[in-house]
């Protein structure tokens, strides 16, 4: 009998001693975390950092104010903002009303600020158009999110300028046949995962198209329809015109814009080109010759997906890759040189487009012997 009696009173300090364990450590995550709270929403953060959340809660309220107006007020009364300089990617939970803000990126690193309240912009009107389109956000409608969401963000903030980029973006997608109803609906495919600028473009522009044509209040009208049917259908009800119709007025839009030579959004910070190095200096007929590109990006904001390289000699349009070596401060690009290429001198033209909408274009030479 003692020793049941023992035994209860060690089994009831353990006990206590877990729940006063738990209660210091959720007083100390507490202490560790600040909440900044406006109208419609609390923003979470370390607390060495609060002071950047009280300069930006009440521009990112009136982001809320737009956006809620945007999705014909379907944000939650209340949105709860978690950022974290531990985590890389931003997204937003419906159910729970709670968008998360991952600050562990290159260009947050050059601008938290800029960074963190474009990407809070981004998350707020994603999550309005979720609830718009009752969770309509799937692997073949990805792309009009993405779309939409840097529409409305770009004109909340007045620089839709900016998206002029996703036009020469686009129409490079479709000389490389990555362009098409078919092609986006594909999200995982052709985005590779990534959101970015490159990954946006078609929506954006798809979207672009018939808001210009049908009226601002059509792309709304789709978000809407998304609840109920498939994305074909819901294309069919929003735009009242055959899919097959309106993929070839988007296509023939895209083919018709005349890609311009620069753009610039943020002359301090577009990208430079420094140059460009031959690891063989000179090509041979059947070897592919790589160019290094060195480019300055001092947002860190440019994307290996941003830029291209176009070979003059064929006409072909290639994609800038990534160098092998993780602190390689270069990108790739690898000209194909066919076996009966005759000897010379060739141009080609490199196009840098970084996530802020700058593009830039430069011109140089490769030597085949």
């Amino acid at each position: 009998m003692k020793l049941l009696f023992r035994l209860i009173f060690y089994l009831a300090v353990l006990a206590g001693s877990s729940i006063s364990g738990f209660l210091v450590l959720r007083t100390a995550l507490a202490q560790q975390t600040g909440s900044i709270a406006a109208e419609h929403l609390i923003l979470f953060m370390p607390s060495e950092r609060t002071s950047l959340g009280r300069e930006l809660i009440a521009d990112v309220e009136r982001c809320y104010d737009f956006m809620n107006r945007a999705t014909n007020g379907s944000l939650p009364k209340k949105v709860f903002i978690t950022v974290s300089w531990d985590q890389p990617e931003s997204s937003c939970n419906r159910r729970e009303a709670s968008i998360t803000i991952g600050m562990s990126q290159p260009a947050a690193e050059t601008d938290a600020r800029g960074y963190l309240f474009h990407s809070a912009s981004r998350e707020i009107a994603r999550l309005g158009l979720l609830e718009l389109s009752q969770g309509a956000q799937r692997e073949d409608t990805e792309f009009l999110f993405e779309g939409m969401i840097e529409i409305l963000v770009h004109e909340f903030d007045h620089s839709s300028r900016s998206l002029e980029a996703a036009w020469t973006l686009s129409k490079y997608l479709d000389e490389m046949q990555q362009l098409g109803l078919g092609a986006q609906r594909t999200w995982s495919s052709f985005s590779g995962g990534k959101r970015c600028l490159r990954s946006a473009a078609p929506g954006i522009t798809f979207l672009t198209t018939f808001r210009e044509l049908q009226g601002r209040e059509r792309a709304t009208k789709l978000f809407e329809a998304l609840r109920k049917n498939s994305l074909l259908e819901s294309l069919n009800t929003a735009f009242r015109a055959p899919v097959a119709d309106l993929e070839s007025t988007w296509l023939k839009r895209v083919r018709e814009y005349r890609i311009p030579d620069e753009i610039t959004m943020k002359a301090d910070t577009a990208p430079r080109l420094l140059q460009t190095v031959f690891p063989v200096e000179t090509g041979k007929p059947g070897t592919p010759l790589q160019v290094r590109l060195f480019i300055e990006n001092r947002a860190r904001n440019l994307l290996p997906d941003g830029v291209f390289v176009r070979d003059s000699r064929t006409g072909r349009l290639l994609q800038a890759q990534s160098a092998a070596e993780k602190s390689a401060a270069f990108l790739i690009a690898t000209i194909p040189i066919e076996a009966n290429c005759p000897p010379g001198q060739y141009p080609y033209e490199v196009t840098a487009i970084d996530e802020s909408g700058n593009l830039r274009r430069w011109n140089s030479a490769y030597t085949v012997r």
